[in-house]
């Protein structure tokens, strides 16, 4: 199973983190200083490596809002408050097709 993680930016990017700087950030060995002081959406995407017999590949999503303190370090993580911390189906689609970049290549999937 692959899994992705992304943070979404007040300035609308979309920052990408491999497993172990996730890991790292979780557990406050790692310092994310751009974001210190922030409240952001954060996306995971995890899906098997092969398609099934059918061809498929099934992808699950889950998302939260993180908070970090002054120095960058993960202070809180929790569900959506309001409308404007919830992911948009442009937003989520997007992560799931850059976590898919390499697996599905060019070819188009069906949601």
């Amino acid at each position: 199973m692959s899994v992705h993680h992304f943070l979404l930016t007040q300035d609308g990017a979309i920052e990408e983190f491999s497993e172990d700087e996730a890991a790292a950030v979780a557990e406050g060995k790692r310092e994310l200083p751009q974001f210190a002081d922030k409240r952001l959406r954060y996306v995971q995407v995890a899906y098997e490596d092969k398609a099934n017999e059918n061809g498929e590949i099934h992808v699950k999503t889950l998302g939260a809002i993180v908070s970090f303190d002054d120095a960058g370090r993960l202070r809180e993580a929790g569900t959506a408050d309001n409308e404007q911390d919830k992911l948009d189906a442009f937003e989520h689609d997007a992560c799931v097709q850059y976590a898919l970049r390499d697996t599905v290549g060019q070819r188009y999937a069906l949601n």
